[in-house]
């Protein structure tokens, strides 16, 4: 099995993007491209002239390093504790997520066009608390200091909030001094598809890019990236056994099974047990998944499969999600490094 990387699907998704909304795009590929796989997304996206990227943490922006790539900027959102892996690497922007954080770092030699302030409208995760506005402007007035970019973050808010947060953020701008900040972004992909925002230069944008939506958040215009797909590596007939695999046939519910297709993909590649009893796809015709061990799983089929017929999972992304209760980014970023990648 392999996940594949459909190339001009998600250079078409970061161009509607742009040119839907009018701004740049702020790729977000944390947790290995949401596990489509970091260096594939990067490079394609590279090639396809992106120079800047954002991650979650340090180790992140450290594998992109380790590509060679010339250009990059990669913001990284969460706190660096040790601030001497980064004060060197001009290619890495950092947040500054509290006002003592900003003061420490400042205060460590970095400079601030190298920092992105981030504003906590109360959401609970980090940013400069709305009480400490007022240290801040005063701190940036007496240090004179210019950033790279200011932004915050809208999650889990309906409508009317979503638009009194936006309107937060344009005071917050005013107050502080948008002239100050290189690059402004507020909204998450969700934010993106409801809200428009004119003050953001970027749209930072994570799951939007690889095509992957939610039920209330959708967007026709973009395509899914990935296609997990492989071949079937052997069929068997287990009609006199009492067995599939590691239980039995009663154990497993499979009682009647005749049929048994095996594929070479299990819990230690990422796909989980909790896709047992779901479907997945053989020849366009969908068949159950009967158990998943650690290196193989095993799908009921019947005599029109045969060995090297084609298999995809996750086909249908609906039923995927309503099975697992999950959502479609969380079963990716569980696949393991293990699955191959490979560009389309």
């Amino acid at each position: 099995m392999k996940l594949y990387l459909k190339r001009e699907n998600l250079i078409h998704n970061m161009e509607y993007l742009r040119r839907s909304k009018g701004k740049e795009v702020l790729p977000v590929v944390k947790a290995n491209a949401y596990g489509h796989g970091m260096e594939e997304i990067v490079q394609i996206l590279y090639d396809n002239g992106q120079r800047e990227f954002a991650v979650a943490r340090y180790v992140e922006a450290e594998r992109i390093l380790k590509m060679g790539l010339k250009g990059l900027k990669i913001l990284i959102f969460e706190s660096v504790g040790d601030l001497s892996l980064v004060k060197d690497r001009e290619e890495l922007e950092i947040s500054a997520n509290t006002y003592e954080e900003l003061e420490k770092i400042i205060d460590f030699g970095i400079d601030s066009k190298r920092v992105q302030v981030k504003i906590d409208f109360g959401f609970g995760r980090n940013g400069v608390l709305l009480r400490d506005l007022q240290r801040l402007k005063e701190y940036i007035e007496e240090k004179q200091l210019n950033f790279r970019g200011i932004y915050s973050h809208l999650f889990a808010v309906n409508y009317e909030e979503g638009l009194e947060y936006i309107g937060k953020f344009h005071e917050i701008l005013r107050y502080l001094g948008k002239e100050r900040f290189q690059m402004i972004h507020l909204q998450n992909s969700a934010g993106v598809l409801n809200f428009d925002c004119e003050d953001v230069t970027h749209l930072r944008v994570g799951m939007l890019i690889y095509g992957l939506q939610e039920v209330g958040f959708y967007d026709e215009n973009l395509k899914q990236v990935f296609s997990l797909e492989g071949r079937v590596a052997g069929v068997r007939d287990v009609s006199e056994s009492r067995y599939i695999a590691y239980g039995t046939k009663e154990e497993l519910g499979f009682l009647n099974t005749k049929y048994i297709a095996k594929i070479k993909i299990g819990y230690a590649d990422g796909f989980l047990k909790i896709n047992e009893k779901s479907n997945c796809l053989i020849n366009n015709k969908e068949f159950p998944v009967v158990i998943v061990s650690m290196d193989n799983t095993f799908i009921e089929v019947d005599t029109s499969v045969k060995e090297g017929d084609r298999v995809v999972l996750y086909h249908d992304i609906s039923k995927s999600v309503a099975h697992n209760g999950m959502n479609i980014y969380e079963m990716l970023t569980l696949l393991s490094p293990r699955l191959e990648r490979e560009i389309i």
